[in-house]
């Protein structure tokens, strides 16, 4: 994911005088040397040609920041002193107790111009710097890009966003003669479903990064379309546009691509179909309810305590940490084990297996926070609920690893 270090800067200053080159100094909190950025490329038609400077009022460490590297040597990304940001017209403690109540959407916002400084390098990746918050001095043009001119860059930065969440999707080169159960379907073992699996995550992580850049711009399908790799995509919303059906000009490679999505959002449906008719006809696998039953305990454990509101804004809570391991627990075990007929098909076998592998990691996750909140003096009235939740994790951690043991033998 970009690295976004706003937060820690005090002050800055980014040089766009020389076409083709930026060069900038960045003051962060906790450093005596300030990190030089040395980009191939140019700024937005706003402040390309010139010097900008910026201070930042509300400057706050941020630990992660100790590995940035001080020579910063990559290409540019999106530079602009005009990009929209919605904001929050509340005090920052207003909004985060909305956001903690579920209840953000309620929150009054305005669009401002924010200040975003975006470089790609190849020891970190995507850096971003983006703040409505700056205050921001902008020299007299050196030199001034024209429209055109303009429009290039910003295709430059989108190649360089498409290579970058290249390197996160880390697609794979196609393969052959997958191994097939008796009926002929593909019968993957656990550790293809784990390869599976982890593809699926970068997958999902890439296209939060892509959404995370694009998903307010008025262009956002194709502009995401295009960083994702998805050509075939932008080749049907062409012919969109166009006015053609799909069946007047494509060529044999595409209309391949169309089916295989075709095929694979009906299967999603039948999926889900088949799996609606067998909780209805079906025995529940014991392992599922018993993770969701724990979950539920949890949450009303919390409620009466009111512990669900005394987290604080610390998104590392031991408190949040232990929540969230259970929950992809109970979300996972509950997607993976419709029923107990669902094993019977050696299909299934290795992706159970290769889910309950994760969820053991995250029980051993949500495990290590409850010890780290245990050891917090302000929970020390909570030590004894905490021990029942240990127990709950424990007798949960068992089960799995007893299923993982029955499906190993068959």
């Amino acid at each position: 994911m970009a690295l976004r270090i706003h937060t820690a800067i005090t002050h800055g200053e980014i040089d766009n005088t020389e076409r083709g080159r930026v060069r900038g100094r960045l003051w962060l909190i906790g450093r005596e040397e300030p990190v030089e950025l040395d980009l191939d490329g140019d700024a937005w038609r706003d402040v390309a040609g010139t010097r900008v400077s910026f201070v930042n009022p509300t400057a706050l460490p941020q630990p992660e920041l100790r590995k940035l590297n001080r020579l910063q040597h990559g290409v540019v990304g999106d530079i602009t002193a005009s990009r929209r940001v919605k904001v929050f017209t509340v005090p920052e403690e207003e909004w985060q107790a909305a956001y903690r109540e579920d209840r953000i959407e309620d929150v009054p916002t305005e669009w401002r111009n924010s200040l975003y400084l975006e470089w790609f390098t190849a020891e970190q990746g995507r850096c971003v710097v983006e703040s409505a918050d700056l205050e921001i001095t902008i020299s007299e043009h050196v030199w001034e890009m024209d429209e055109d001119e303009e429009g290039a860059q910003k295709l430059a930065n989108m190649q360089a966003m498409r290579d970058f969440l290249a390197a996160i999707i880390q697609r794979p080169e196609e393969t052959e003669n997958e191994p097939e159960d008796d009926e002929g379907d593909l019968a993957l073992t656990e550790e293809q479903w784990e390869e599976q699996l982890q593809a699926s995550d970068r997958l999902a992580d890439a296209s939060m990064e892509a959404y995370e850049k694009y998903g307010e711009d008025e262009d956002a399908d194709e502009k995401t379309a295009f960083v994702m790799g998805w050509d075939h995509l932008l080749e049907d919303m062409a012919d969109a546009q166009e006015g053609v059906q799909p069946s007047e000009n494509d060529s044999d490679d595409k209309k391949r691509r169309r089916e295989w999505a075709e095929l694979m959002n009906q299967a999603a449906e039948d999926v889900e179909h088949e799996s609606w008719k067998q909780e209805e006809k079906d025995e529940p696998h014991p392992l599922k309810d018993q993770s969701h039953q724990y979950l539920v305990r949890l949450m009303s454990d919390m409620r009466a305590t009111g512990l669900n509101k005394d987290r604080g804004d610390d998104p590392d809570h031991p408190l949040d940490r232990f929540m969230s391991n259970v929950m992809q627990v109970s979300g996972k075990l509950a997607a993976a084990l419709h029923s107990r007929r669902d094993l019977e098909n050696p299909m299934d076998r290795g992706y159970v297996l290769a889910i309950t592998k994760r969820c053991l990691n995250w029980i051993h996750e949500a495990l290590a926070a409850l010890q780290d909140l245990h050891a917090l003096e302000d929970y020390a009235s909570h030590r004894r609920l905490i021990e029942t939740w240990r127990e709950g994790a424990l007798r949960l951690r068992n089960s799995i690893a007893d299923l993982r043991e029955e499906l190993t033998k068959e």
